[in-house]
């Protein structure tokens, strides 16, 4: 929620023509750039990590569904599991090996990121 008053904060000080300030303090150009990075990681996470289940074998096997619907379980999955949710589509099977660690390693690393 900081990150995104610290953006808001400096979007309104650009509107305005003012320097941006939170709390008596100067948003400079380092708090927009972690902020940026904090907004932009779930993101770049779920893709890689889709992307990755998408080529492997392993995560192939998990899909009950080929084509189109078996790639929205595949950003689903990793999507919920960024947001902390833990849900995924009916047809994918989640309870392997793989997608244990997968989706643990997204929560994680989002969880770190924010």
């Amino acid at each position: 929620m900081v990150i995104f008053i610290i953006l808001t904060v400096f979007i309104a000080g650009l509107m305005v023509g003012r320097t941006p300030e939170y709390l008596g303090k100067k948003v400079e150009a380092f708090e927009i750039q972690m902020a940026i990075i904090a907004i932009l990681a779930p993101a770049f996470v779920i893709l890689i990590f889709s992307a990755w289940a998408a080529v492997s074998n392993t995560g192939l096997s998990g899909l009950h569904n080929a084509g189109p619907h078996g790639l929205s379980e595949l950003l689903y999955a990793f999507s919920s599991a960024a947001g902390n949710n833990g849900s995924a589509f009916a047809g994918l099977n989640a309870n392997t090996a793989f997608y244990n660690i997968t989706l643990g390693l997204v929560c994680s690393s989002v969880v770190l990121v924010s």
